[in-house]
């Protein structure tokens, strides 16, 4: 991704491409649609970075830090200190709109697919705090909801002023913070004047005045500073027209040389005003992502946000003709070349390319030539799964693979099958499969607990690998997976998720495309199982949530177009034996887009019912599905139903796999997919009767 900044000693800022930014706990990850740059603010950093050591030892305050420094840890620290190795660039900018695209842990207030604001940077992507962004009301213009952290900056200032409706109000300085507060000023019924030496800002406005010698300022309430000047004379004029005990706000950066006569013969009230408001700065706030109570703060700087955007869905105040030119992002670096510090625009609208979209997960390298031929395949696991369902797709698939091997623990089982289906087993053991270089792909069929240490050992082997569910037993399992998918070359990663490709499912998808859904309800409805059963036992096959159910997790995903946020899972209480019963299990999932699935996995139901049964809601549309062969759907009027025969989606999920590893089409899995999938079957299965919601 691109993002704007400026390095030491280039007055220019560059364009950088960096990788796109992963969301921490209590994080979001943004793709920016528009920011705007805010000339007075960035130009100081510019110039800040391109101060000279001796420059900055000018500043009493910094020739100050340095001989504290000097005193309390050396010379060398000194040194360090002025002289830093490895020095990071500035990101420019703090005021942005965009899309939510991407959830940390323990976000709970916005969804994938969100419109929010942010004192993002200027970047194509950013990760922001919750507690520094709000979600933009709908009917509010992206583009005018950008200004929302400068408006924020110019809400707080006026706050502090104490003024309100009727009161008198002069504000100095009018850039862009300015003009805002000049804005919201006029919008809480005060009489406002604008001050500011520039003759052509003055134009936009019949109680703006390049000096107050041509203005009414007898008896002001308040004064707002909001210019940024070397000079001392703003702080002078504010003196000078306040009425006695009447306020000073200082938002802009200014000299504070003040007079204390002035002061104390007026009693003025003197106040600098701290960016968007309370909050700013305090990494409890901004980072751990606590709030403060509303009874002992009433407006932090998210709550000014939110305020801010209130008045832009109210249509209080409008901004866009204070943009004084929108130009592609991708051109930013030659818009501050054209700034002149005596002369800066009032302010200018970057917008993003939103085109192109790049992928927010390593899956692939692209572009690789479609090889002709079969592709070779090694079998991992022997068993009835591999026997009654893999294999027969196989076999109808023969123009297109060959099975050079077949391996399991019990060598007697894989060599049965090997001879049911006429295989001409070349490599019988499981180490020979994934050492033959001519095999291009495992599938790996084994009992569960092994699955994560054979898709790792296939991976380094350069194999691509089909595993069936789940993918590990762990979250650390799945930690390991994908450190493994970072350090090899082309890793090929294909999850044994069939449900969607039934095709059941995709004219169903079809459909949601015009009709999106927001709730899904997922009945099992299974045989019961021997307690002792390989599936049941945790160290082995999971347990059933991990090992079945999550089948409906991914569908949902599938359906929703959306990854779970959290989970909750619960079952019956057996009082007699006083155990939980774990083959009746109730899971709740929401998902980041704010859709919901409920999933009822039932081993001890009537077996005439269909055993897998699904209802999708949304969009006055209603879909339902029984065994993947009978579909009704209504929509709008409509009641109708469809039959289906071709089973639940096996056959068409190995077609896309062999298209896959023949490099024919793309893998329709991403990492993040099957990470957030498996996460949460695993966390389902862990925290059965918790009583909790498990952030995913």
């Amino acid at each position: 991704m691109k993002q704007l900044v400026v390095e030491k000693n280039n007055p220019i800022p560059r364009l950088w491409e960096t990788p796109i930014p992963k969301p921490g706990p209590g994080e979001i990850l943004i793709r920016n649609h528009y920011s705007v740059i805010s000339s007075g603010t960035e130009l100081a950093t510019i110039e800040n970075s391109n101060k000279t050591v001796a420059e900055k030892f000018q500043n009493k305050s910094n020739l100050e830090k340095g001989l504290n420094l000097l005193k309390t840890d050396g010379f060398g620290a000194v040194w360090n200190a002025v002289f830093p190795k490895n020095i990071l660039p500035i990101k420019l900018g703090y005021s942005s709109a965009g899309e939510v695209v991407q959830l940390g842990q323990g976000v709970h207030k916005f969804h994938v697919g969100d419109k929010v604001v942010s004192n993002g940077s200027h970047a194509e992507y950013v990760t922001v705090n919750e507690n520094l962004c709000s979600r933009i009301p709908e009917g509010v213009d992206i583009k005018e909801a950008s200004f929302t952290v400068l408006g924020s900056i110019a809400l707080h200032g006026l706050r502090l002023s104490e003024t309100t409706l009727g009161s008198k109000i002069v504000v100095i300085g009018l850039g862009i913070v300015g003009q805002l507060v000049y804005r919201l000023a006029k919008a809480q019924g005060s009489e406002v004047i604008g001050i500011d030496p520039d003759s052509e800002r003055v134009k936009v406005d019949d109680n703006f005045f390049t000096s107050i010698e041509e203005a009414d300022v007898s008896n002001v309430d308040a004064v707002i500073i909001t210019a940024a000047t070397n000079s001392n004379e703003p702080i002078e004029i504010a003196t000078k027209i306040s009425r006695n005990k009447s306020k000073i706000v200082v938002i802009g950066d200014i000299k504070l040389n003040i007079s204390r006569n002035d002061f104390y013969y007026k009693e003025l009230e003197l106040v600098v005003s701290k960016s968007y408001g309370p909050g700013r700065y305090d990494k409890q706030y901004e980072v751990l992502g606590k709030d403060y109570p509303i009874e002992y703060v009433r407006w932090t700087e998210n709550r000014n946000f939110e305020a801010f955007l209130k008045l832009l869905k109210q249509t209080s105040i409008h901004l866009l003709d204070l943009v004084n030119l929108e130009i592609s992002f991708n051109d930013a670096e030659k818009i501050y070349t054209n700034f002149d510090s005596e002369k800066k625009p009032l302010s200018i609208v970057l917008r993003y390319d939103l085109e192109s979209k790049a992928k927010l997960e390593f899956n692939s390298i692209k572009n690789l030539e479609p090889r002709d031929g079969k592709v070779n395949l090694g079998i991992l696991g022997a068993g009835n799964f591999a026997a009654t369902t893999i294999l027969p797709v196989l076999k109808e698939l023969k123009k297109e693979c060959k099975i050079l091997g077949i391996a399991s623990n019990s060598g007697l089982s894989s060599e049965n099958l090997a001879k049911n289906f006429k295989i001409n087993n070349k490599y019988s053991t499981e180490d020979a499969i994934l050492n033959s270089e001519e095999i291009d792909a495992i599938f790996i069929l084994t009992p569960h607990n092994n699955h994560s240490e054979l898709v790792i050992k296939a991976l380094n082997k350069g194999k691509a690998v089909y595993v069936e569910k789940p993918i590990a037993l762990t979250l650390k399992s799945l930690t390991e997976i994908e450190e493994t998918i970072y350090q090899v070359e082309n890793p090929k990663i294909y999850m044994g998720f069939n449900r969607r490709f039934a095709l059941a499912s995709q004219f169903i998808k079809e459909q949601l495309i015009k009709n999106p859904a927001n709730s899904m309800t997922f009945r099992f409805n299974v045989p019961k199982l021997e307690k002792d059963h390989w599936t049941n036992i945790k160290e082995i096959g999971g347990g059933r949530v991990v090992g079945e159910a999550i089948h409906a997790i991914d569908l949902a995903c599938y359906f929703f177009d959306s990854l779970p946020q959290s989970i909750s899972a619960s079952a019956p209480i057996d009082k007699r034996g006083n155990e939980v019963l774990d083959n009746q299990v109730f899971l709740n999932i929401n998902f980041q887009n704010g859709a919901h699935a409920s999933i009822q996995y039932f081993s001890d139901s009537n077996p005439q019912l269909a055993k897998e049964r699904i209802e999708i809601h949304g969009s006055s549309s209603s879909f339902i599905i029984e065994d993947f062969q009978k579909v009704r759907y209504l929509i709008d009027n409509q009641d109708r139903s469809k039959v289906f025969n071709s089973g639940k989606g096996h056959k068409e999920s190995i077609k896309i796999f062999l298209d896959y590893v023949s490099n024919k089409s793309e893998n329709p899995f991403t990492w993040i997919e099957v990470k957030s999938v498996s996460s949460a079957g695993i966390i389902a299965q862990n925290f059965i009767n918790s009583g909790k919601q498990h952030t995913v």
